[in-house]
C-alpha cells in the first residue's frame, strides 16, 4: 500500500494542472475548559458554585467563522441523561472566544459537556464535571455568553424525541412555583436541571457521541519546528514530527510517512473559473487522481467553505487497502491550489491533519510569477494513469541503466501514436507504454496522432527516469520525473 500510494502521488503531483487554488481553512487551534474567562485558571473538574468557562482559540480564519458552544448535563444528579442546557454562537475571525455559562445556585454534581461547532460542523467535546454536596433545590442556569444565541437552525446535539408513554407537554407551566426552577435554551425548550419529574425529553444516546470518543482517542503529532515552504513560495504547511518530503517540483510538493500523505499543487488556468468550471474541475481531478490507486471510491460529502473553497470527503477500496481522502480546492485570481491528505488510518491522524490545515497559507502572486507567462492551461485537467511496469530491478523498478537516463511514453489515446526522439521513431500502442533509454542531456521531441502532433521538451539527468504520455482526449502531458 505504501509503495502504491506514494510512488503514483509523486507521478501525479508533478504535473501542471490547468487551475489555480488558494485555501486557507478556520481552525479552533486550542480549546479548554477554565474557572475564568481569560483561561488563566484552566480545569476539568468544577466547585457547585463556580462558572463553567470553554476559552477558544481561532486561528486563520474569516471575520463570518461561527463557533457555536452546546453544553449539555451527561450525568447529573436528579436530571435525565444527557440533558441539553443550553447554547449559543458566535460570529468572529482570528481571536479568543469566550463561552460561559453560570448558575444563580450550585450545580448539581455529575458528569457535563460542551460540543464545540465549527460553522455548523462539529470540531471537538470538552467533557468536565462538578464535585461536591448538591441541594435538594436547583436554581437555573442563566446563559451568559459573550453575544446573544442565534436562531439559526443548526441541528441539535441531543436527540429530543416526545415520549409516547406520557401525556406531559413539552413546555413546563410557569404560573405555579416548581422546586426546581427552569431556563429557556436558545431552541425554546424548557430545561429542569435538577427535577427528574419534569423533563419532558429523554435523550438517551447522542448521535455525535461515539464520533466524538473515536476522535479524541487520537492526539495530534507534534509538528516539526520548521513547517515546509516550496520553493516558489506559492504554498506551506506544517510537517509532523517523523515526517519527510516524499516529492518535490516546481509545482507541487507531498510529505509522507508509512501510508500517508500531505501535498498541495497549483496551476495556473489563465481564466477566472465560473461555479461549474470549478465542480468541472473538481470532478476531473477527483476522479483521476483516486484512479491512480484505487479501484473505487466514493464521495462522502462535498461543501463550500466559508473562505471560499470547497471541501471533499471521500473512501477509496483497492486490492491493497482501503482509506480516506480529504481534498481542498479554491482558486484565487487565476491560479488553483489543491490541498489534500491521503490515508488507510484517517482516523488516527485527522487530529494532525486538522492541526496542519490550521498552518496552511498560499501565496497566488508567487505562484503565477514561479508559472511565468508562457504556462498553457488544459481544457479538462486529468492525472496520468499508474506508472508503467518496466522490467523489475532490485534497487527500483523505474531506474535506468547506471549512468543513463530513461524516459517512458506511456499512450491512453484511442490510436496507436508516433514518437520521436533523438531522430528515432517509437510506434506507441494504445493503452501502451515503451521505455526508450538515452544518454543524459537534453532533448526535443514530436508526439504524432492522428489529426495532429505537438513538440516538447525534457532534459534528463545520469540516473533518472521521466515520463510523458498522451491523454484520451489527445492533449499531451508535460514530461514528470518517476525516479529517483
Amino acid at each position: 500500500m505504501k509503495k502504491s500510494i506514494l510512488i503514483i502521488l509523486t507521478l501525479l503531483m508533478s504535473l501542471a494542472l490547468a487551475c489555480g487554488f488558494n485555501f486557507s481553512t478556520a481552525n479552533i487551534a486550542e480549546a479548554k475548559m477554565a474557572k475564568d474567562a481569560a483561561g488563566q485558571q484552566p480545569t476539568t473538574v468544577f466547585n457547585p458554585d463556580e462558572s463553567f468557562y470553554a476559552v477558544v482559540e481561532l486561528r486563520n480564519a474569516p471575520d463570518d467563522t461561527t463557533v457555536k458552544a452546546v453544553w449539555t448535563a451527561v450525568d447529573v444528579e436528579d436530571t435525565e441523561p444527557n440533558q441539553l442546557i443550553d447554547e449559543v454562537s458566535l460570529t468572529s475571525g482570528d481571536g479568543s472566544l469566550q463561552f460561559d455559562l453560570t448558575n444563580d445556585g450550585p450545580w448539581p454534581a455529575g458528569t457535563y459537556k460542551v460540543d464545540l461547532y465549527l460553522n455548523d460542523k462539529l470540531d471537538r467535546t470538552l467533557e468536565f464535571e462538578v464535585q461536591g454536596e448538591s441541594v435538594a433545590q436547583e436554581p437555573a442556569p442563566t446563559e451568559e455568553a459573550t453575544t446573544p444565541p442565534t436562531s439559526e437552525p443548526t441541528e441539535e446535539p441531543t436527540a429530543t424525541p416526545e415520549p409516547t408513554a406520557t401525556p406531559e407537554p413539552t413546555e413546563e407551566p410557569t404560573a405555579a412555583p416548581e422546586p426546581t426552577q427552569e431556563v429557556e435554551n436558545s431552541a425554546g425548550d424548557s430545561l429542569a436541571i435538577a427535577s427528574e419529574e419534569e423533563a419532558t425529553t429523554e435523550p438517551t444516546e447522542e448521535p455525535v457521541e461515539t464520533a466524538t470518543e473515536e476522535t479524541e482517542e487520537y492526539e495530534p503529532l507534534p509538528l516539526q519546528e520548521e513547517p515546509y515552504v516550496h520553493p516558489s513560495g506559492a504554498f506551506s504547511f506544517a510537517v509532523p514530527e517523523g515526517w519527510e518530503l516524499g516529492y518535490e517540483d516546481e509545482t507541487s510538493a507531498n510529505v509522507a510517512q508509512d501510508n500517508s500523505v500531505i501535498g498541495a499543487v497549483f496551476v495556473d488556468a489563465e481564466i477566472t473559473y465560473t461555479e461549474q468550471d470549478m465542480q468541472d474541475f473538481i470532478d476531473a481531478f477527483v476522479d483521476s487522481f483516486v484512479g491512480t490507486f484505487a479501484d473505487d471510491y466514493e464521495i462522502i460529502e462535498q461543501k463550500p467553505v466559508s473562505d471560499g473553497s470547497t471541501f471533499v470527503a471521500l473512501s477509496y477500496t483497492s486490492a491493497e487497502g482501503n482509506g480516506d481522502i480529504d481534498l481542498f480546492f479554491e482558486q484565487r485570481e487565476t491560479v488553483v491550489f489543491v490541498f489534500y491528505f491521503v490515508s488507510d488510518t484517517f482516523a488516527e491522524l485527522e487530529p494532525t491533519w486538522i492541526e496542519v490545515i490550521g498552518t496552511y497559507w498560499v501565496d497566488p502572486q508567487a505562484a503565477l510569477a514561479s508559472l511565468g507567462a508562457g504556462s498553457a492551461p488544459t481544457a479538462e485537467p486529468t492525472l496520468p494513469p499508474a506508472p508503467p511496469t518496466p522490467t523489475p530491478v532490485p534497487a527500483n523498478p523505474y531506474a535506468p541503466q547506471a549512468g543513463r537516463s530513461r524516459l517512458y511514453v506511456f499512450n491512453e489515446f484511442n490510436e496507436e501514436l508516433t514518437f520521436t526522439i533523438n531522430n528515432k521513431e517509437h510506434k506507441i500502442p494504445v493503452n501502451g507504454e515503451v521505455p526508450i533509454d538515452l544518454d543524459p542531456n537534453r532533448y526535443t521531441y514530436t508526439v504524432s496522432i492522428p489529426g495532429g502532433a505537438a513538440n516538447g521538451e525534457v532534459t534528463m539527468g545520469p540516473n533518472q527516469s521521466w515520463a510523458v504520455g498522451v491523454r484520451g482526449d489527445g492533449a499531451v502531458y508535460n514530461p514528470f520525473q518517476v525516479y529517483p
